[in-house]
């Protein structure tokens, strides 16, 4: 793949949720600094959960890859099956040995309900989000990173990255702020509880981004100019990746655009969008007004 100014040159990376969105644009940003990359997810060319969506699969991420001249290798996993993700780190210790980092990217908010069937007051949501959004959210998190590190594959010096949200103010739809904050305070917990073996746990925070069951959904003029491309939170993780003193932020939720700042990096375009900052000045000024 094309150089890149960071090495993760020798390094193992599992990637869940890489079918599609953040999953799919952080496994050739690892790649291409040139680590090993593990994609997993639900879909594969013979099952897909999102058919609307074909080529997103582990397979296709895994050639993209590979394409680029970088090293992937796709493992179909469902990643709130206790047995499955067992068998994963199974294999991991096999054929590996080990992780440097995982990045618990695997999210179900879209089935069975999604954002367009909430209700129009708070009790009329959907019973089944919130129980689904947690199993596919910091439940998926919570037993792939216990039996990573109960496989004895993640030690001192390994990451942990949870992709996750800042929770709003004011809140917003009711199951995902909830599941959100459950992710959140999983990254603390953890963070607290790995700090003395040397494994820092961090969240990554991205702003509204352009994947692709967000442009299936919304116009590209109405996303351009408040979205940001699934690449530049991708950049982040691979920038934490490859800085040897990110352990002082353990067990925090860190916003893609701070990390810019800090990294300076950008987005596939150049800019280096704060989308937090921005949410929260033009709130800030419509309560002035």
């Amino acid at each position: 793949m094309a150089g890149s100014s960071l090495s993760l040159a020798g390094r193992v990376a599992l990637v869940t949720g890489a079918s599609g969105g953040l999953g799919r644009a952080t496994a050739p940003e690892l790649a291409q600094a040139g680590a090993h990359v593990i994609v997993t997810a639900r879909s594969t060319r013979t099952h897909s959960t999102q058919p609307g969506l074909p080529d997103s699969t582990i397979e296709a991420t895994a050639e993209q890859v590979q394409t680029a001249g970088g090293q992937a290798t796709a493992l179909r996993c469902d990643h709130t099956q206790e047995a499955e993700v067992e068998r994963l780190m199974q294999h991991i210790g096999t054929h590996f040995g080990r992780l440097d980092l995982l990045v618990n990217n695997a999210w179900g908010n879209h089935d069975p309900v999604d954002e367009t069937q909430r209700g129009r007051e708070v009790w009329e949501e959907p019973l089944a989000q919130l129980r689904n959004d947690l199993l596919a959210g910091a439940y998926s998190d919570y037993i792939t990173s216990l039996l990573a590190l109960r496989h004895r594959l993640i030690g001192s010096g390994g990451l942990m990255v949870s992709t996750t949200w800042h929770t709003d103010e004011p809140p917003g739809w009711l199951p995902y702020e909830v599941s959100k904050a459950a992710k959140n305070r999983l990254v603390y917990a953890l963070g607290h509880h790995l700090r003395g073996l040397g494994v820092t746990v961090l969240g990554v925070a991205p702003g509204w981004m352009r994947t692709e069951l967000m442009l299936q959904h919304h116009t590209e003029d109405e996303l351009r100019g408040q979205t940001e491309t699934p690449h530049y939170a991708a950049r982040a993780i691979v920038s934490l990746a490859a800085d040897p003193q990110r352990d002082h932020w353990t067990g925090q939720i860190l916003d893609v655009g701070d990390l810019a700042d800090r990294y300076g990096f950008t987005d596939l375009d150049g800019t280096q969008p704060h989308w937090y900052r921005r949410r929260q000045a033009t709130r800030q000024a419509t309560e002035k007004d």
